[in-house]
């Protein structure tokens, strides 16, 4: 005797994982599913996320310190218009997909591994006037590494004089100091000469 299978009974969907398991969402006050709520606890958490990295950013930046207005205007925008987009998209993508315990899984490992590394993003887009030296000119690979202007074997000092340059001097005798611009924590233009002598040692070793 064949029997057709109908629709999956109670001891049936007891045997799903409860991590696979559909969730009966929300309902109007008509018993329509509403996806509204579980939508927008995503879209805010998220949104929590982006305003933590985002004064990271900002910090690292010295935005925050130069324009502190306009830091805060970047940083909640960089927040909120990610959010209610994804609060849009959520939305219609649970109407249609339904709801699931893995879902809320995946979100929460996501928003905590962005705003876990969000200090090493900052560190890695402004990095400080030291590090900038040694991916521009002093670290392996760059033209003064090996050389007597290598941070391991210089003195490194900030003119109070002219501010956002830097001194590196070498412990070595009788040679001249190397005296950079734009050697400020965070900045975007690249390391340059701050006078002819540091343009001549630069040119020497054909940087």
């Amino acid at each position: 005797m064949n029997h057709t299978a109908g629709p999956a009974g109670p001891s049936e969907r007891s045997q799903i994982p409860a991590f696979l398991r559909r969730l009966d969402p929300p309902r109007t006050l008509d018993g329509r599913p509403d996806y509204r709520p579980p939508a927008a606890i995503l879209a805010s958490c998220t949104a929590l996320v982006f305003v933590f990295t985002g004064f990271y950013l900002a910090l690292y930046s010295k935005l925050w310190h130069n324009h502190q207005h306009l830091a805060m205007a970047a940083v909640f925008a960089g927040a909120v218009l990610p959010a209610l987009a994804l609060y849009t998209i959520t939305r219609r993508l649970l109407a249609r997909i339904g709801l699931y315990l893995w879902q809320s899984v995946l979100a929460s490992v996501l928003l905590l591994a962005i705003m876990g590394s969000a200090p090493d993003w900052a560190q890695a887009l402004f990095p400080r006037a030291d590090d900038r030296y040694e991916r521009e000119l002093g670290g392996p690979g760059q033209c003064l590494h090996g050389t007597p202007y290598n941070l391991d074997r210089a003195q490194t000092t900030y003119a109070d004089e002219h501010p956002g340059q830097m001194v590196i001097d070498p412990i070595a005798d009788d040679l001249p100091a190397l005296r950079l611009d734009h050697a400020v924590d965070g900045g975007l233009k690249n390391l340059v000469p701050a006078d002819a002598a540091a343009r001549e040692i630069l040119d020497r070793y054909g940087c």
